[in-house]
């Protein structure tokens, strides 16, 4: 694999496209027919509210989407299983018979809980500022990988009675210690860190088997504030840790963490290659690697050395490139945040607004300064180089009609403010050939950049109003590293990045930064899929661009034919007209999901109401709406908490409310 992590452009296929399409209208839905309540059995599932916690909001926010239903392989054929924890921390089994449209709920055990000092395995009342929901993972038919929520792990062995029920047997308990380097192996047990489940799954066969899984978990307070891999005002911020682990599926069931991320967003995709090279991870945000295993360190340290012995010798090779340019000046200076940039160039004093011609396309930039020699005063000061840019193309795109430029006269300060078209892209130059002009990372060099200006020009007055003052501009110029706000309650608006990670840690592929934002996830299956040696499908995700929602699927080959092959191929296959643009009007969407075979997409909003997009092949101007009402099967006042596909070809929809489960049949 390369050093470098292979760009995966996301591609819009035009003739997917539908641009005559004008809105959907809405149809009956049939709830008498074709939507079923079954009451769950004593004592239902209680879900906290979380109105005196310490929460952040991300925190409260991931909390509020938890899916509290989950989906298990069959045990016989045209039976679904699902799976939930009931209100005194038994793992009920959902059995749904297709055949006979019928619903049997088993209890299998109680999964004992580590609250301070005590064991606990009555009823719970979740504490949210040192729990987790509990979260399960099937792993097989008969193997379920569990934690309560409070850092313990669990495998559960589901076994048939003499009546034809089912229970459940913990064959292996562990507490998981998510310590971060430096930190010591030997913790008192009740100090774990609560985690959830992201993903499991059996990897190989007969001896070389073992479970690889993932979790994530919400970095301790004084963890985060001592944190060095973040910058440090970024201790504000709620950080959260993705774990990678390998376990072995047989006694002693030895548990190894292969590597651990960081970042602020918990993934919004998440998915292990069945065949165990790596995995894809999706998010808002791209994450740190921050310890490996101890196997793993030992390679990338020697790695670095030798990384560090090309690096000091390029270094030598700058100095002494830079000893025979060091009378040149830099012609400008320029920073970025996620959203724009700003570059500022040094004019002649007195330079007069007029002198300046700068235009912007998408592309290009073209900027000239007419100088008067004979009136300006270029004497004042070390004079840097004056702009002259002919059309000359940008390092990405922009927007033009949001961006502009300023001028200060009385010091010569030209300001270029350009926004970024694709935000969240991170420019490493400003034209898209390196001109050698490094990015200004550090606010006071602005700062200092004026005073120089300011130095050899007359006193500034401010009651002209024509400049700004020495802290206005050090504001306005400031760089948002190690300077960012609290966080913010609005996380809409996003582009999404999709990386695939290999066992190690290592960044393989990664997509480019295109405007998409994540909408929604395909509905989890555990259908026989296409496996083939060569290509790992995966569940795919639905990506705003503009007003639609472009569905791309996921696949890792495993054997691929060339070594420069992309370990992360995706593709687009399906578009969900101007779904992008409806979306956006749902404000409560707990839960969004779209069909595997991309004939749906579903959004589960507030209380009681579904919302059900559907997809045609054709160019139609017009697609189809369905609105499901189930308030009068399961009250005005339930939540609804969960929901799973039952089946994907005959459309039918599992939702968990907190004391029934609803059965939608869309076809």
């Amino acid at each position: 694999m390369p050093a470098q992590p292979y760009i995966v452009t996301l591609k819009p296929k035009r003739l997917l496209l539908n641009p005559k399409f004008e809105g959907y209208k809405l149809k009956l839905f049939d709830d008498r027919n074709r939507l079923q309540h079954f009451p769950l059995p004593p004592p239902g599932i209680s879900i906290s509210r979380f109105s005196n916690s310490k929460l952040s909001y991300k925190e409260i926010r991931n909390r509020i989407h938890y899916n509290h239903l989950f989906l298990g392989y069959e045990i016989i054929d045209r039976k679904k299983i699902f799976f939930y924890f009931d209100k005194e921390f038994y793992i009920s089994m959902v059995e749904y018979d297709q055949t006979s449209n019928f619903i049997i709920t088993y209890r299998l055990i109680n999964i004992p809980q580590f609250l301070g000092d005590q064991t606990h395995t009555e009823a719970r009342d979740f504490s949210p500022s040192n729990l987790e929901y509990p979260s399960l993972k099937a792993l097989s038919s008969t193997l379920l990988l569990i934690t309560n929520g409070s850092g313990t792990i669990f495998i559960v062995k589901i076994v048939s009675d003499e009546s034809n029920g089912y229970y459940g047997e913990i064959i292996h308990q562990a507490d998981i210690n998510v310590c971060s380097e430096g930190e010591s192996e030997d913790k008192d047990r009740f100090n774990r860190v609560p985690f959830v489940i992201l993903d499991g799954k059996i990897i190989g066969e007969g001896d070389n088997a073992h479970i690889l899984f993932s979790i994530d978990y919400t970095v301790p307070k004084q963890e985060n504030s001592n944190s060095d891999n973040l910058p440090k005002n970024d201790s504000r911020k709620t950080l959260f840790d993705i774990s990678l682990l390998k376990m072995s599926l047989d006694h002693p069931y030895n548990i190894q963490t292969l590597h651990t991320l960081r970042g602020t967003e918990v993934p919004l995709y998440y998915n292990i290659d069945i065949h165990g090279d790596g995995y894809v991870i999706g998010s808002n945000e791209e994450y740190d690697i921050i310890k490996r295993s101890s196997a793993q360190e030992f390679e990338v340290d020697e790695l670095d050395e030798q990384d560090n012995v090309a690096e000091s010798t390029q270094n030598v090779g700058i100095k002494e490139a830079k000893s025979d340019n060091d009378d040149k000046m830099a012609p400008y200076i320029w920073t970025q945040t996620s959203t724009d940039l700003t570059i500022c160039f040094q004019l002649p004093p007195d330079t007069p607004k007029t002198a300046v011609h700068c235009n912007f396309t998408k592309t290009h930039l073209s900027l000239t300064v007419n100088i008067d020699s004979s009136t300006s005063n270029t004497n004042l000061l070390p004079q840097s180089p004056i702009p002259c840019y002919a059309f000359t193309p940008l390092f990405d795109l922009i927007d033009p009609s949001s961006s502009l430029w300023t001028i200060e006269p009385k010091i010569g300060l030209l300001t270029l403010h350009l926004e970024k078209h694709h935000h969240k892209t991170r420019w490493s130059h400003v034209f898209q050939q390196d001109d050698g002009v490094f990015e200004t990372i550090d606010p006071n060099e602005f700062a200092e950049f004026r005073e120089r200006l300011e130095k050899y020009t007359t006193e500034l007055n401010d009651s002209t109003g024509n400049t700004v003052g020495h802290q206005g501009i050090l504001d306005a110029l400031r760089h948002p590293i190690g300077h960012e706000m609290e966080e913010s309650v609005d996380f809409e608006g996003h582009a999404a990045t999709i990386m695939w990670i290999d066992l190690n840690g290592k960044i393989g592929a990664k997509t480019s930064a295109g405007g998409h934002e994540f909408i929604s996830r395909q509905f989890e299956s555990f259908d026989k899929q296409n496996l083939t040696d060569d290509v790992s499908p995966m569940p795919s995700i639905c990506l705003k661009l503009d007003v639609d929602g472009l569905v791309y699927t996921i696949s890792h080959p495993s054997k691929p034919l060339e070594s420069d092959t992309s370990p992360l191929i995706m593709d687009h296959t399906a578009t969900f007209n101007a779904f992008a643009f409806v979306q956006a009007s749902k404000r409560e969407k707990n839960f969004v999901f779209h069909d595997p075979n991309n004939r749906f997409v579903m959004i589960l909003e507030g209380k009681h109401h579904a919302y059900v997009y559907w997809h045609s092949e054709d160019r139609v101007k017009h697609d189809e709406q369905f609105v499901v009402d189930f308030s009068e099967k399961i009250g005005k006042d339930t939540d609804i908490i969960g929901v799973q596909m039952i089946s994907s070809k005959e459309a039918m929809i599992m939702v968990l409310a907190s004391d029934s489960l609803v059965i939608i049949k869309l076809m």
